[in-house]
Order: structure tokens, then C-alpha cells, then sequence
């Protein structure tokens, strides 16, 4: 059985906007790439039953880091 995914979008003030739920880890890979690829703000692929943080894009480096 595959798991289903939900897919957010983390906006500059922190909040999080729902996107999508989606079904498979392939496809929530792909929808994350997709989604990510026309925003600037970060995109994370959770799996809620467990509070586990699968994928994330264009995320910011923490401060103090190089970029």
C-alpha cells in the first residue's frame, strides 16, 4: 500500500499554504519538483500520520552559512 503525501508551500512569514495531497513517493518527488520550479518560497513533501518531513525544495541556508 502506498502512502500519501502532502505537499505545502512555506511563505516568507512562515506560514504554510496546503497544496496537494498526493499518493506515492515517486509522484510526490515529481509534484515537489513541479511545484517547486515555479515559486521562489520553499516547498516541503510531508507524510502528516507520522509528522515526517520527506522532501523539501528551495529552502533558504540557515544564516551564517555560505550559500
Amino acid at each position: 500500500m502506498e502512502r500519501t503525501y502532502d505537499i505545502f508551500e512555506k511563505l516568507p512569514d512562515g506560514s504554510m499554504v496546503w497544496k496537494t495531497t498526493i499518493t506515492g513517493h515517486e509522484a510526490a518527488i515529481a509534484k515537489l519538483r513541479e511545484i517547486a520550479g515555479g515559486t521562489k518560497n520553499e516547498i516541503q513533501v510531508l507524510h502528516l500520520p507520522t509528522k515526517t518531513l520527506i522532501a523539501a525544495m528551495n529552502a533558504k541556508a540557515p544564516s551564517g552559512l555560505p550559500s
